[in-house]
């Protein structure tokens, strides 16, 4: 049973790996030459170097694109002058970007590799990766110019591969924990994203847009775990009730409050459903369990800065007001565990604390009558 029990958990994991491959088919041309464009990062600069072991600006842009097969002018000038380049506005992921630097013309040029960078030999880092809005740079921008041939094998639909990504994502959270991480769709994504605008008027960037929503929402999934587990470690199973829990309780509550903000913006009502009950629910069965203890707790301090100002009156009253809560904190758990069973413990030594300061308490004020 075991055995059936682990491949049944596995095999969503599964599935998205095979699927997360499949799709990444028609986006390996171009992230492969994006990983490769930077996989000379570091290697040192050297004028007139065209291979490995040193490069000037043409002499990298050459090697890289031998390596796809295609042929280039040896120098940045004669690339500019190529008819093999056609002029280009609008950046894609392969084009060539130039600059004027040491002399008029293209006497620099970089490949663009999407969000604005570009991987070029710098004469003073080496192959590094530089953005065009730097000043630098953008002053001495002179214009970007495609090889076409290359451009289409790197080319794909946008529109078609963010529409995979997010079904392939939607359907691996709807199987699976919404903490676990999925490196595979991050890669994913981050590629689509250097290419497509996070815009719900584009079938690409709606698609890209329900996606980057479900990254947050595994992001803060992780975060409100993480201060849950806190929570119930410190305050439910060593029933621990400090000024620092108390901070912790806050943290916790606050971490609740982001997440279902951001779940409502999952799109569906599958997912919204999931994430909430995945993890938004443990996180209130936590918070709620000792939600009146720690008012409690804080009452009692305003209670005794009430009594140290010498508003005795006020600070019976205030006792009155605990004793609600202190019956409010038992009911809690009563009907917490008709929705869950045995989900909200009581919490005896941390009311034992609380008794023991305020019946110290109450003798000060009858010894003050």
């Amino acid at each position: 049973m075991k055995k059936y029990a682990l491949i049944l958990f596995l095999l969503p994991i599964v599935l998205l790996s095979f699927q997360m491959k499949s799709h990444a088919s028609s986006l390996s041309n171009e992230a492969e030459f994006i990983n490769y464009s930077k996989k000379f990062l570091g290697v040192p600069y050297r004028f007139g170097g065209t291979t490995p072991s040193g490069f000037d600006c043409s002499g990298y842009i050459n090697y890289v694109f031998n390596e796809y097969g295609y042929s280039l002018p040896r120098t940045s000038a004669d690339m500019y002058a190529s008819k093999s380049l056609s002029p280009v506005k609008d950046l894609k992921v392969g084009d060539i970007v130039f600059f004027t630097t040491y002399k008029p013309g293209a006497s620099h040029a970089g490949i663009y590799v999407g969000n604005e960078e570009f991987v070029h030999a710098s004469s003073s880092r080496g192959i590094s990766v530089s953005n065009l809005e730097e000043s630098y740079w953008n002053k001495r921008y002179l214009g970007a110019k495609r090889h076409n041939e290359l451009s289409n094998d790197l080319s794909f639909s946008t529109d078609a591969e963010a529409q995979k990504l997010w079904q392939t994502a939607s359907n691996y959270y709807l199987n699976s924990a919404v903490t676990s991480q999925n490196q595979d769709l991050m890669s994913l994504y981050n590629v689509l994203r250097s290419q497509v605008t996070l815009d719900s008027s584009t079938p690409a960037g709606e698609h890209l847009l329900r996606t980057a929503n479900l990254i947050d929402s595994i992001k803060l999934a992780n975060t409100l775990s993480s201060s849950t587990n806190q929570l119930v470690d410190k305050m439910i199973t060593n029933q621990e009730l400090t000024d620092e829990t108390v901070s912790l309780y806050q943290e916790q509550s606050a971490d609740i409050r982001k997440s279902e903000r951001v779940y409502s913006r999952l799109y569906g009502p599958e997912l919204r459903n999931r994430f909430n009950s995945e993890s938004v629910t443990p996180a209130k069965i936590a918070k709620e369990t000792v939600i009146y203890e720690v008012s409690m707790y804080l009452l009692l301090d305003t209670i005794n800065s009430t009594k140290e100002q010498g508003n005795l009156d006020e600070a019976r009253n205030l006792l009155e007001k605990y004793d609600r809560l202190e019956r409010r904190a038992k009911e809690i758990k009563v009907l917490g565990n008709t929705l869950h069973a045995n989900a909200y413990q009581n919490l005896d030594k941390i009311h034992q604390q609380l008794q023991g300061v305020k019946e110290s308490l109450q003798a000060e004020l009858q010894a003050s009558n």
